[in-house]
This record gives structure tokens, C-alpha cells and sequence, in this order.
């Protein structure tokens, strides 16, 4: 399923498996074992992050969930670190355009999971700045 709002699923091209489903994430999410999101909660605070996680949880059946693909604010950056550059500088964008939105930490990752009724927290893997990311009930 592709879940998005209904302005993006009106144009959505057609691919075959893939079901186009249209609406809010505050409201509800479609039913399933796994909700797969890149770079969302970074534009939301945490008191709307937690909404959506805890939509997501409701979702999931009960082994389910979240993976999520999001850029990690290192704890102390590096001065000659691609990576701690890159977090850093979209994190000033997220300042300036996106009100509430930032990134975050792994231990505000943490909390947000724990907040939304998830019991795990757990990197993948990394590619450069971005990490995968799940979520498990």
C-alpha cells in the first residue's frame, strides 16, 4: 500500500502490487505487519510525532513495525564530518521552514517509540547521514 494524502494519491502512477490509498496519518493508517516512512517525523514536533507512531501502532499487527529511514543528529559533531555537516545543516533548514520539525537524536528516537507504546528501538544499518531505523511492539 501506498498511503499518502489524497492530493498526492490523485497522481500517483499506476505500478502492479501496489495499492494507492489515500488519507490522513493523524486520523488513521492502513492496516498492516510493517509501515515504512522516510523522512516524516522530522517535520513534525514530538507531541504530533507520537500521534502518528501511536496511529502506526494501532495498525500494526502484533509483531509488527515501523521502519523508518531519518537522519541522526550526532551527539557531539564532527568538525570535518560530512555527515555531522549534512545533519546539521538540513537540521537549520528544519529550524527555519518547518515549525516544531527538526532532527533528532537516536535517544530522542528512543523516547518517541517508547512514548507511542513500541518496546524497541534499533538502527539497521547507516548509509552515510541517513539510518534505517525500527520500531518494534
Amino acid at each position: 500500500i501506498n498511503f499518502d494524502l489524497p492530493s498526492v494519491v490523485a497522481h500517483a502512477p499506476l505500478y502492479p502490487g501496489v495499492e494507492h490509498v489515500s488519507g490522513d496519518m493523524f486520523a488513521e493508517i492502513p492496516r498492516g505487519d510493517a509501515i515504512f516512512m522516510k523522512s516524516i517525523l522530522r517535520d513534525w514536533n514530538d507531541e504530533d510525532c507520537v500521534k502518528i507512531l501511536k496511529n502506526c501502532w494501532k495498525s500494526l499487527s502484533g509483531k509488527g513495525k515501523v521502519i523508518l529511514v531519518e537522519m541522526i543528529t550526532p551527539l557531539k559533531p564532527k568538525i570535518n564530518d560530512v555527515s555531522s555537516k549534512l545533519v546539521l545543516g538540513r537540521d537549520m533548514v528544519m529550524l527555519t521552514q518547518c515549525s516544531g520539525g527538526r532532527e533528532k537524536s537516536f535517544s530522542q528516537f528512543e523516547t518517541l517509540a517508547s512514548d507511542s507504546g513500541f518496546l524497541r528501538c534499533e538502527i539497521i544499518c547507516s548509509v552515510n547521514a541517513f539510518h534505517v531505523i525500527e520500531f518494534h511492539k
